[in-house]
């Protein structure tokens, strides 16, 4: 999980160094991000299906190999071309490494031990959005954009090593036959959205275009929904929707990711085009950042262990929005001192509503259904960053016509503040006692 976050948030750092490389323009590099995205994310709902036919380590391990090898592939990339397609192939290996992995996690631990298990599991994907522009800064500084993609190579050996010694030996052949409508289904409907919430990111937008890719998008994703909802062995059972504390992962749950990780996009761009710092300096103050990520991870467990998650989920996101209102206000004349203070106490709060959120999902979902949890899970959790570095993008430009350049960053984190309150309704209707299972 740290490797496939590390390397979708590095790459956006380096894209002005890779333009450079390959003699093209900045934006151009964004189609390696999109394709990387779409193929991951359209893989995904087979994962499962995989995983009971071939067995969850030779899946897992086909994963990471997989990812490990485009990584070096994408280090020897001399085009934009050859880099797009390693970005895909590399798609190919991520859409089996984390949700293969989180479901081997949810397969193998009991009610009890969920909050711990989740808590544990959770910190790659809170410590690698902020680790990559740190990194990502100091590689482009010191050395080469190559070593942005060969940085992939020690960690996924260490991966196979760790995996061949403590994952399980659960066999295949258990799959029931594929449902390829659902599959071709999701995966066309899929592709399209995520190109359609891409071309919204673009510098200049091609409303006909992004208009016509969504237009499609639905148009396929309404009966491949109704297929799966009618099918008998469908590929995604959604009657997982029905349960109220997964629902509320793909509603609220979605909403609070985007808010959030929308902060590790626009934070550097913050703290380089307006205040004009080095990406090394910016990198190094967004470090805080992740000291309030990590730091505060220490009392996720006993917070969720001692409190309810409805009280918990209401405080995190109340606290969220002044703390957005705040970074959308800060300015270059504030001391590093207080900045420092302000992204600890923001890490902090996005440490603890991602742990509760990621940790509820599955409070009521039986093991009959958890692979078809998980690949929902999974998925949404894909779409938020797809849809968070969207609304970023369209929220500066938009920000950047209406009040001007100075105002932009203000601008889009007011943006991040409307969604984390559009999270809330949906939580307070959530029972009082809900997550109560992996409590006691």
């Amino acid at each position: 999980m740290f490797m496939e976050f590390l390397d979708g948030y590095i790459l956006p750092t380096a894209a002005p160094t890779i333009a450079r490389s390959f003699h093209i323009l900045s934006p151009q590099v964004g189609i390696c991000v999109t394709t990387y995205m779409v193929s991951a994310l359209i893989l995904i709902p087979i994962s499962a299906w995989m995983t009971d036919k071939y067995g969850v380590r030779r899946v897992l391990f086909g994963g990471i190999f997989v990812f490990v090898l485009a990584s070096l592939g994408c280090a020897l990339s001399t085009n934009l071309l050859e880099l797009t397609i390693m970005r895909i192939v590399q798609g190919v290996g991520a859409a089996t490494m984390v949700p293969v992995g989180r479901l081997i996690l949810m397969r193998s631990v009991d009610k009890d031990q969920v909050i711990r298990a989740i808590s544990y599991s959770v910190w790659p994907a809170l410590a690698a959005p902020v680790v990559a522009p740190v990194l990502g800064g100091f590689i482009i500084e010191h050395s080469s954009w190559h070593w942005i993609f060969l940085v992939n190579i020690p960690i996924g050996l260490l991966a196979l090593f760790a995996g061949w010694k403590i994952v399980p030996r659960i066999p295949g052949g258990r799959a029931e036959k594929l449902d390829w409508f659902g599959f071709y289904g999701l995966a066309g409907s899929l592709s399209l959205l995520v190109f359609a919430a891409a071309n919204l990111g673009a510098p200049h937008i091609d409303l006909p275009v992004t208009l016509l890719l969504f237009f499609f998008g639905i148009g396929l994703g309404v009966p491949t929904v109704l297929h799966l909802r009618g099918t008998k062995d469908p590929l995604i059972d959604l009657q997982v929707l029905a349960i109220q504390t997964f629902h509320l992962n793909t509603t609220s749950g979605l909403l609070f990711r985007v808010a959030q990780n929308s902060a590790p996009f626009l934070l550097p761009l913050l703290f380089q085009d307006k205040f004009g710092w080095s990406p090394q300096r910016a990198g190094s103050v967004l470090f805080f950042y992740l000291l309030g990520n990590l730091t505060f991870k220490i009392f996720t467990t006993p917070l969720m262990k001692r409190f309810a998650f409805k009280p918990l989920i209401l405080i995190c996101t109340f606290i969220s929005i002044p703390l957005s209102l705040i970074l959308g206000l800060i300015s270059a004349s504030l001391s590093t001192f207080w900045i420092a203070i302000i992204l600890i106490i923001t890490g902090g709060i996005r440490s603890l509503g991602m742990t509760l959120y990621n940790t509820i999902t599955f409070a009521d979902t039986d093991q009959e259904v958890m692979s078809h949890a998980n690949t929902v899970a999974n998925m949404v959790q894909q779409l938020s960053t797809v849809v968070a570095v969207a609304a970023a993008v369209v929220a500066l430009n938009i920000g950047r016509a209406a009040f001007g350049l100075p105002n932009q960053f203000t601008f889009a984190f007011f943006v991040m503040v409307g969604v984390l309150a559009l999270s809330l309704p949906n939580a307070l209707r959530l029972p009082a006692n809900a997550g109560e299972a992996l409590r006691n």
